[in-house]
C-alpha cells in the first residue's frame, strides 16, 4: 500500500524536499511517531540499568554483566521475533513482545531494590533480552512496503536514522535526570511505561502493516537468506554495537570521576546530536557510491574519532569531541539498513534487519561488559584506551562488507537517461522483451 505522494510515480525531490513529502503522508507519520515512543526504551534501558545498579551497589562491573545478560539475549530473539514478525504480523508480535520485556524489567527492578542475588538479577534481565523491542525493525519494514519501488525509500531510511538518533538524545537525559535527580528507580519505571504505550500504539496502527503471506498461496519454497551477504553486515553491526555498548558505560564512569555524574545523559546526548546532524544531511543526497563502501569509509571515521578522546580529560572538551565523532555515526548505520535491504528478499527483510540487530545488541553487550571490567580494575581513562581497541576491530570488520549487484539510486537515474537519449529508433522493431525492460524498472 503506497500513498500517492510517496509511491513510484510521485514526483523526485531532492534536498529537503523529500523530507516534506514523507512527513506530508499522514498515516506514515502516525507510524513513525509510534514507533519513536516505542524506541525510546531502547536508548533508556541499558542507560537505566547501568545507573540503578551503579548507584545502588556502586558496581559499574555488575552493571554491565546484567545489561551484557539482557542484550546477548535480545542478540538471540531478534532474528526469531523478526521471523514471527513476517509470517504472523507486527501487531501480536509486538504486543507479546513488550509484555515479555516490560514485566521482566519490573522483576529486574524489584530484584535489585531488594538486594537480591546478582545471578536473580541477570535470570530477570534474561526475559527483558527475549521481549526486547523491535520496534525499529518494524517501522523501517513498514517504509519499505509503503514506498515499494520509490526513490524515496532511501530518504526514508536516513529519516528513521535521525529518529534514532533523537531517541538517542532524549532518552539518555530522560533516564539520567529520573535516575540521578529523582530516584534510581524511576529510569527503569519510565521504560516499561513507555515500551507498553508505543507497542500498543504501533501494533493498533493494521492498515500501514505489511501483510503477511499466505503460506497455501505461496509458490515454491519460501526465499532463503544468503549467509554470504548477511554475516559480513551482521559481524560490522556487531562492532558497531560493542563501541555503543562501550561507550555508555564510559560516559557515564567519566562523568561520575570528573565530579558530573548528572551531566552523563547531556555527554551522551553530544554523541548523538552529532549523529542527528549528519543523518538529517545524508537523507538530502542522492548516493553515488554502494552503502557498502559508505559503511567503510564511516567506519574508518568513527574509529578515528576515538583516538583523541585518550588525550582529553576535561568534560565539555570530551562532550565537543564526541559531537564531531558522532557525524561518523547515522551515515554508516544508515548505510548498513541499505546495504541489508539490497541482499536479502523483502518477504523476509524484517528478519534480516532482526539478524542486523542481532549483531549490534551482542556487541552492546561485549562492549559494555568488557569496558565496564576495564573501568573497574584501571579507572576511567582507561576506558577510552579500550574504546580506541574496539574502533580498530570496527574498521577491520567493515572491511569484509561487500558491495551487491544492485545499482545505487544515481546510477538507476543515470541508467534510465541514456537509455532515454541513445536508443537509435529501429523501424523493425517487435514489442520488446521481458528481458529488456529499463533498468530502473527493475
Amino acid at each position: 500500500m503506497t500513498s500517492a505522494t510517496t509511491g513510484p510515480d510521485a514526483p523526485v525531490r531532492t534536498g529537503f524536499g523529500g523530507y516534506r513529502t514523507l512527513l506530508s503522508d499522514r498515516a506514515a507519520l502516525a507510524f513513525t511517531v509510534a514507533g519513536f515512543v516505542a524506541r525510546l526504551p531502547v536508548s533508556m534501558t541499558g542507560l537505566s540499568i547501568v545507573l540503578l545498579i551503579s548507584l545502588m551497589t556502586g558496581s559499574y562491573g555488575q552493571a554491565g554483566i546484567v545489561t551484557a545478560c539482557a542484550t546477548l539475549v535480545g542478540a538471540v530473539a531478534a532474528p526469531w521475533w523478526g521471523r514471527r514478525i513476517d509470517r504472523i504480523g507486527q501487531a501480536r508480535a509486538l504486543v507479546i513482545a513488550a509484555l515479555i520485556c516490560n514485566l521482566s524489567l519490573a522483576l529486574l527492578l524489584i530484584t535489585v531494590m531488594l538486594r537480591l542475588p546478582l545471578p536473580v538479577t541477570c535470570l530477570a534481565a534474561v526475559g527483558v533480552g527475549l521481549g526486547y523491542p523491535s520496534a525499529g525493525s518494524a517501522v523501517r519494514a513498514r517504509w519499505s512496503y509503503r514506498l515499494q519501488k520509490s526513490p524515496l525509500l532511501s530518504t526514508a531510511f536516513a529519516f528513521e536514522a535521525v529518529v534514532d538518533e533523537v531517541v538517542f538524545i532524549v532518552g539518555p537525559v530522560l533516564a539520567t535526570f529520573l535516575a540521578t535527580s529523582v530516584h534510581p528507580a524511576l529510569g527503569l519505571i519510565a521504560c516499561v511505561v513507555l515500551g507498553l504505550v508505543g507497542a500498543i500504539a504501533l501494533a493498533v496502527q493494521r492498515g500501514t502493516e505489511p501483510p503477511v503471506a499466505d503460506p497455501s498461496e505461496q509458490a515454491g519454497p519460501r526465499p532463503r537468506l544468503s549467509a554470504a551477504r548477511l554475516v559480513p553486515v551482521v559481524l560490522g553491526c556487531a562492532a558497531l554495537g560493542m563501541l555503543f555498548g562501550g561507550m555508555e558505560v564510559l560516559i557515564v564512569a567519566f562523568a561520575e570521576a570528573a565530579g558530573v555524574l548528572s551531566f552523563a545523559g547531556l555527554i551522551m546526548m553530544a554523541w548523538s546530536s552529532g549523529s542527528l546532524i549528519s543523518g538529517v544531511i545524508t537523507g538530502t543526497i542522492v548516493w553515488r557510491i554502494s552503502p557498502a563502501r559508505r559503511f567503510r569509509i564511516g567506519a574508518v571515521l568513527l574509529a578515528a574519532s576515538m583516538v583523541p578522546l585518550i588525550f582529553v580529560q576535561q568534560p565539555l572538551a570530551v562532550a565537543l569531541l564526541l559531537v564531531l565523532s558522532g557525524l561518523a555515526i547515522a551515515p554508516t548505520l544508515i548505510a548498513t539498513v541499505a546495504v541489508t535491504q539490497e541482499a536479502v528478499p523483502a518477504s523476509r527483510l524484517t528478519e534480516a534487519l532482526g539478524w542486523t540487530s542481532t549483531g549490534i545488541a551482542a556487541g552492546i553487550a561485549a562492549g559494555a561488559a568488557g569496558l565496564g571490567q576495564l573501568i573497574d580494575h584501571f579507572g576511567a581513562p582507561a576506558g577510552f584506551w579500550g574504546a580506541v581497541g574496539i574502533g580498530v576491530l570496527l574498521v577491520l570488520s567493515a572491511l569484509f562488507v561487500r558491495d551487491f549487484s544492485a545499482p545505487t539510486e544515481a546510477t538507476m537515474i543515470k541508467d534510465a537517461e541514456i537509455n532515454e537519449t541513445s536508443a537509435a529508433p529501429d523501424p523493425n522493431a517487435t514489442e520488446p522483451r521481458p528481458d529488456s525492460a529499463d533498468p530502473a524498472e527493475r
